[in-house]
C-alpha cells in the first residue's frame, strides 16, 4: 500500500513537474544592477567620493601637523637630554608620551570620521538609487532587481545598470 502511494506521488511530481516550472518560469522577470560602476562613473557618485576624499585630505593635513611638530619636540628634546634635570627629562618624556597619545587618538578620531562621513553619503545614495530602481522594477515588471555582486553568475542580458545610472545622473540635485 505504501509503495502504491509513494508511486502515485512520485508520478504526479513527475507529470506536473515540468509544467509547473514553465509556468513560474515564464512569470519572473530578473535585473541586476552594478552598485560599484554607478558609485564610480555617475556623476554624484563621483561628487560624493571627492568630498570624502577631500574630509580625507584635510584631516591628514591636520595630522601631518600634528606629526612634524611631534618630531620637532623629539629633536629638541634629544638635543636637550643631557641638559636636563633628571625631573626636567622625566616630565618632557611624559610629555612626549602624552603627545603621542594624543596624535594616535586623534588619528582614530578623523579616521572613524571620515568613515561616517563616508556612510552618511552612501546612505543618501543608496536612498535615491534604491527609489530608482524601485521605479524601473515596477514600470518595466521586473519581479527581483538585484546587485551584481550578491551572485555568483548573471548574464549580461539582464544588465539595468546603465539605465538606474541615466536617471540617477538625470535627477535634480538635492540640498547638501
Amino acid at each position: 500500500m505504501r509503495a502504491w502511494i509513494l508511486g502515485i506521488g512520485a508520478l504526479l511530481i513527475m507529470m506536473t513537474g515540468p509544467l509547473g516550472t514553465a509556468w513560474s518560469a515564464a512569470a519572473v522577470k530578473i535585473g541586476y544592477i552594478d552598485l560599484q560602476k554607478i558609485i564610480e562613473q555617475s556623476s554624484k557618485g563621483k561628487e560624493l567620493r571627492d568630498r570624502v576624499l577631500q574630509l580625507r585630505k584635510e584631516k591628514e593635513k591636520i595630522l601631518t601637523s600634528k606629526q612634524e611638530e611631534l618630531v620637532r619636540m623629539r629633536q629638541d628634546f634629544q638635543q636637550k637630554v643631557m641638559t636636563l634635570s633628571d625631573k626636567a627629562r622625566l616630565d618632557k618624556e611624559q610629555e612626549l608620551r602624552q603627545k603621542e597619545l594624543e596624535l594616535q587618538n586623534l588619528s582614530e578620531s578623523y579616521r572613524q570620521e571620515v568613515i561616517m562621513e563616508g556612510k552618511k553619503l552612501q546612505t543618501l545614495m543608496f536612498k535615491d538609487l534604491s527609489e530608482i530602481v524601485k521605479r524601473i522594477g515596477q514600470q518595466e515588471g521586473f519581479t527581483m532587481i538585484i546587485d551584481k555582486d550578491a551572485t555568483l553568475y548573471v548574464s549580461d542580458s539582464i544588465d539595468i545598470t546603465d539605465k538606474v545610472l541615466q536617471q540617477y545622473d538625470s535627477q535634480p540635485r538635492k540640498a547638501k
